[in-house]
């Protein structure tokens, strides 16, 4: 049986390494048949935006690590966190098939997950 696992990113981005250590431990997870949800909230929700370029800024791109995870694990946004940075969905990547999720439900996806860990 599968252990149910919650990777919830909430930090934005950039600006420190957090994001990418959650996906590159997610990606880790699935190499061992692990396969982990993830759950973007707050300014987590940044990471999910379409067309960013951050190498213009000389920054690290994260989106083929976040489109792999996107295709294997499911990804699911929290709509109030989207609302509160007044973003839309039509804002968000939708190649990465981002599922939208209110603040009841994403509840009760971490009171579901056996493991939670918070990036």
């Amino acid at each position: 049986m599968s252990k149910k696992v919650l990777l919830v990113i909430k930090s934005p981005p950039y600006g420190s390494s957090r994001v990418s250590e959650g996906f590159r431990i997610a990606t880790a997870m699935i190499a061992m048949d692990v396969l982990p949800r993830l759950l973007f909230i707050d300014d987590g929700v940044y990471c999910l935006i379409e067309n960013q370029k951050p190498e213009s800024a000389e920054l690290d791109s994260y989106y083929e690590r976040l489109k792999t995870l996107a295709d294997l694990a499911g990804l699911y946004a929290v709509k109030e966190s989207i609302v509160k940075r007044r973003l839309e969905f039509a804002d968000l990547d939708n190649s990465l098939h981002v599922k939208m999720v209110d603040f009841d439900e994403a509840t009760e996806q971490i009171i579901e997950s056996e493991s939670v860990l918070i990036f």
